[in-house]
């Protein structure tokens, strides 16, 4: 038996610079985090049963990973199952399609727990990100996998010929203290299918739409902005980063954002916070809110008056953990 999981994370600059339409021509740059909230994998081997038993969405016992009903689980078995008799269940810490980057999180944990032997975080970051940009064809891009595959605070540089660079950023712990306390998470009680709401965005890049590349190259260029503002230590600034990056966000499709987020943030703005975004494509979700220390209170009791649900993390260092019992 074995125990495999990953952690989520939270995107502070530059999502949606990772997308292959934009990253491909221009080049992308995403700043983010692993956080302490995961997606854990247990894998029971040399059962009686033949085949896959999985308990993932649904229970499901099947002789073929094609058979699959979960894409994720169907892909990743599919590439990495030696077929033996395998039991599967899956557990995470927050609904799937709420921005978080569950399913990248999901999948290298799953690639990690199937391995025969350690990987790097290198090999798990491309095998999983392989699974939903090659294998499924999701207009998705690898920054989820990456943070899920390293842990940590990060910097990614997405060349145009497909590959990435990925850097440590050094941050005090005492601004790490901070941020675990400015930082609030709001679920808005909406899920989505990410794809469906990037392929807005994609399509317009696609087409050489000015209005959506010129978006796409401010938000890259506000990364340079929230590393500053992280090693500096200024929370306040990193806050005004992520306001500045949802207003830019909002303008790349209509679905990005939902008339009671729209509600619940200007009044988490007006109760002192200093900026925000919905996480991962948008459309629903978690909402990420930075409210200096004298504001938290009135900004948490704001948003959670629209019945938004507080969940509250940590920044952390830790990348994928796996264990046999």
């Amino acid at each position: 038996m074995w125990i495999s999981s990953a952690p989520l994370r939270i995107s502070l600059a530059g999502g949606g610079t990772d997308l292959p339409s934009y990253a491909h021509r221009f080049g992308g740059t995403v700043l983010g985090s692993a956080i302490d909230l995961r997606v854990t994998v247990v894998g029971h081997t040399g059962s009686a049963y033949r085949g896959i038993r999985a308990c993932l969405d649904d229970c499901a016992h099947t002789d073929i990973p094609d058979t699959q009903a979960n894409p994720f689980a169907r892909e990743v078995l599919r590439a990495h199952w030696d077929g033996l008799p395998l039991r599967l269940a899956s557990f995470g810490d927050v609904p799937g399609g709420s921005g978080l980057g569950s399913s990248s999180a999901f999948c290298v944990a799953l690639v990690a727990g199937l391995s025969q032997q350690p990987l790097t975080a290198e090999s798990l970051a491309r095998a999983a990100g392989d699974i939903e940009t090659r294998s499924l064809g999701r207009p998705v891009g690898r920054q989820d996998h990456y943070l899920a595959a390293y842990g940590g605070v990060r910097q990614l540089h997405f060349d145009r010929s497909g590959g990435v660079e990925v850097e440590g950023v050094a941050v005090d712990p005492e601004t790490l203290r901070k941020l675990d306390d400015e930082l609030l998470l709001f679920f808005t009680g909406t899920v989505r299918d990410a794809g469906e709401v990037l392929a807005a965005q994609h399509e317009r890049v696609m087409g050489g739409d000015r209005d959506a590349e010129r978006r796409l190259h401010e938000i890259k260029e506000l990364t340079t902005a929230a590393r500053k503002a992280l090693t500096d230590g200024d929370t306040v600034a990193l806050g005004a980063v992520l306001g500045r990056h949802w207003e830019l966000k909002r303008g790349l499709s209509a679905g990005v954002s939902l008339p009671l987020v729209d509600r619940a943030y200007g009044d988490a703005l007006a109760s002192g916070a200093v900026g925000g975004k919905l996480l991962g494509a948008g459309g629903g979700g978690f909402l990420l809110v930075h409210a200096p220390a004298y504001a938290v209170g009135d900004v948490r009791a704001a948003v959670t008056a629209h019945g938004f649900t507080e969940r509250t993390f940590r920044m952390s260092a830790k990348g994928p953990d796996v264990t046999h019992l």
